[in-house]
């Protein structure tokens, strides 16, 4: 059913992350698909590789995960001028570059700033072509 799954990663691995990377490492095996993790990053990036030390530990997550299904996982660092203000419009259109057919996310809980600003996850699921499982 699937055979292209992107997770978004955040490196500082929030308990939200590693549910959903636990979600897409068994979507992989159960489904023979391949896993592309996804971080957007302040830090420079040069051939598929972020220059610094998330760029090893994109790289470490991505053997991890593909250790855990047998799948065939990579890391894409994409690089970003301002992070936060950038990452909901990446996500969107690197799921429709990369031809994703699930996209499983991380999310936190609402709080009462949600209902003005609305999560990555939410942001995602309403702009996104793409299926997209959010995972609390």
């Amino acid at each position: 059913m699937f055979k292209h799954i992107m997770v978004p990663v955040d490196l500082h691995m929030p308990p939200t992350v590693k549910k959903a990377l636990d979600v897409a490492a068994d979507f992989a095996k159960n489904h023979g698909a391949r896993v592309t993790l996804v971080h957007v990053t302040d830090q420079q990036v040069r051939r598929g590789h972020t220059v610094g030390s998330s760029g090893d530990e994109l790289a470490d997550l991505a053997s991890k995960v593909a250790a855990q299904t047998g799948a065939k996982v990579e890391g894409l660092p994409i690089y970003s001028v301002d992070v936060g203000a950038e990452i909901d419009s990446i996500l969107s259109r690197t799921a429709k570059e990369l031809e994703v057919d699930l996209v499983v996310m991380g999310t936190h809980m609402p709080g009462i700033l949600d209902y003005v600003f609305s999560s990555h996850a939410s942001h995602l699921v309403l702009h996104s072509e793409t299926s997209v499982f959010v995972v609390r």
